[in-house]
């Protein structure tokens, strides 16, 4: 499929609201041709080549495999409660990683990352105008969360691999509404700061979904799929089989994945799905865009998806 810009593709989103969501999080920006940018890739190479030779040298040893027990161990480290207080303007940025946008290098975090999806999201929703919408791998829940509070109307449900994920979620919803400092990080200004605590929060596994055939009219993935390479097969068809009109994936596709990327996608044990094989699983994707800020070593691509008439 084509890949749009984000003008093309009807999400009403221009170039600039990306950028100024994504700029408190993005605090070193540098020339492509920079010096100082060049060195630290040119690091980064070496220890990913170095890395993906290692993995390569022991593919058939069970400690390369991105298992779930593997997922569960990493991921319950990151979605302890105190995650929370990064989702904050004014803030030092955490976890800083090369990024480009826009013909220009930087050194971001992706809680910015966090931020202007969180548009795409909104306008997705805008345009689709689902009654119910369903977040599988929701891990903290900061997405729904947000989206909550912007659209009162409708019902959220989230669905989460680990413990400590769905726990701090459960229990951000015992407060009264949103803190404040996560209702400024919003794109845009919240309804209801006290609807997120409607949302259903659920502990289980993409591969085998808790809900009924066509439940929700919106299912979104959100670098959810990046970590389910070993069961990519089951979740996608989980995923077609609960969404009744539409899905929307973030994900590192295959299609946009190139050089150094694709290597750590391999190294990683990442998602290696394309766009092309969604119909095989009765989605018919209807748009398609990275034009938004991107990982030097991890490229995402969002795609708009229509669930296709069984038979």
């Amino acid at each position: 499929m084509r890949l749009t810009s984000l003008t093309e593709s009807g999400l009403g989103i221009s170039r600039t609201e990306i950028t100024d969501l994504f700029e408190p999080f993005a605090p070193h920006r540098f020339d492509l041709d920079s010096p100082e940018w060049r060195d630290e890739l040119r690091r980064r190479k070496r220890k990913l080549l170095g890395k993906y030779l290692k993995r390569n040298s022991l593919r058939w040893s069970p400690s390369t495999h991105r298992n779930e027990a593997a997922i569960i161990s990493e991921y319950s480290k990151a979605w302890n409660p105190d995650a929370y207080k990064h989702y904050r303007l004014g803030g030092v940025p955490p976890r800083l990683s090369p990024w480009i946008y826009d013909g220009q290098g930087m050194f971001a975090s992706d809680i910015g990352g966090t931020r202007f999806r969180q548009l795409l999201l909104i306008r997705t929703i805008e345009q689709t105008r689902p009654k119910r919408v369903l977040e599988v791998g929701c891990g903290n829940g900061i997405n729904l969360m947000l989206l909550a509070c912007r659209f009162p109307e409708v019902e959220f449900a989230g669905l989460e691999l680990t413990h400590e994920g769905h726990a701090a979620a459960v229990g951000m919803q015992q407060q009264p509404e949103l803190p404040a400092e996560m209702q400024e990080f919003a794109p845009l200004p919240l309804v209801d700061p006290s609807a997120f605590r409607r949302i259903q929060f659920i502990q289980g596994s993409a591969a085998e979904l808790p809900f009924e055939d066509n439940e929700f009219d919106l299912v979104c993935t959100i670098l959810a799929l990046e970590q389910m390479e070993r069961i990519r097969d089951q979740a996608l068809n989980e995923i077609a089989r609960v969404a009744g009109k539409h899905t929307l994936m973030l994900e590192p596709f295959r299609d946009v994945n190139k050089g150094w990327a694709r290597i750590n996608v391999i190294q990683r044990n990442y998602f290696r799905g394309a766009i092309d094989e969604l119909p095989r699983y009765g989605l018919r994707p209807v748009m398609a865009s990275d034009d938004f800020p991107q990982e030097v070593f991890l490229k995402a691509c969002a795609v708009l998806s229509e669930k296709q008439a069984s038979g």
